[in-house]
């Protein structure tokens, strides 16, 4: 459902002017916005497939994945798909609290919910569960905290300027909107020491064409196993808008594909 028709389905979920009280419209105008906005990022999480993290607070440490199927603004659920791992022993009941999380173009997105009620698909016997829709969805733009995990094969590179000018292939181990944290051979505690501010950099991700970029090495550490390496957390400095695009593509597209992991697995 785009965008557009989810706005045209929820005007008409509005009461008519006439209906309302005069003194309370001012009231009800932020809470109907704010519905809204609730049902569209619910919505857009949908379309887009992308994996959610559920908890029970209070009586689980586990976290389970999920995918939201279906958001039903005028009943007012959602329904979520089975929960993996399976919970075992841990018995799900209605009117359990639960904690949503996921994260969409690099944004963390976060919600609380109960279960409504739990259905046995009838194909595979596999439960579905409908939960309250949330009185909001929390998307804030804390995109420099959030990091991923890169793994060897992933295909990201890095370059960087060594001390004599020219270019190391570093090991990139994580990355966020922010910056990102990686390896290089050899100690770089000198050079790092008198200057870390790192030029010129090139950023490979797959699929994308490199980036030049500068970078701000905010903490180093030399270690001497399981070789010589020096391990770099950085910031992007000046990541021109192309180059922000990228990285956040990329950080969704890690994503998915370590959430389609664990599912496999």
């Amino acid at each position: 459902m785009a965008e557009g028709a989810i706005r045209r389905l929820l005007s008409g979920l509005r009461k008519r002017p006439d209906e309302q009280d005069a003194a309370s419209t001012s009231d009800r105008e932020p809470a109907q916005a704010s519905f809204e906005q609730v049902v569209i990022r619910l919505q857009q999480l949908v379309e887009e497939r992308s994996f959610v993290d559920v908890r029970f607070p209070g009586r689980s440490d586990t976290t389970y994945q999920s995918l939201i199927l279906k958001i039903d603004p005028l009943e007012r659920f959602l329904l979520i798909d089975e929960l993996f791992p399976a919970h075992g022993a841990f018995f799900v009941t209605p009117g359990e609290e639960v904690e949503i999380t996921s994260i969409r173009r690099g944004i963390p997105v976060r919600f609380s919910s109960w279960i409504k009620a739990i259905s046995l698909d009838e194909a595979d016997g596999y439960p579905a569960y409908r939960l309250a829709l949330p009185d909001s969805v929390e998307a804030k733009q804390r995109r420099m905290s959030f990091r991923i995990s890169v793994d060897a094969e992933a295909g990201l590179k890095l370059r960087i300027r060594g001390p004599d000018g020219g270019r190391l292939l570093c090991t990139v181990q994580d990355l966020s909107m922010g910056g990102l944290g990686f390896t290089c051979q050899g100690n770089l505690g000198d050079m790092l020491r008198a200057n870390n501010q790192l030029k010129a950099c090139l950023l490979s991700l797959p699929g994308s064409p490199e980036i030049n970029c500068d970078l701000e090495a905010r903490k180093f550490e030399f270690r001497k196993a399981p070789y010589r390496h020096t391990m770099v957390g950085a910031r992007f400095e000046g990541l021109s808008g192309p180059g922000q695009r990228q990285v956040e593509n990329c950080i969704s597209t890690l994503q998915r594909q370590a959430k389609r992991g664990n599912r496999e697995h």
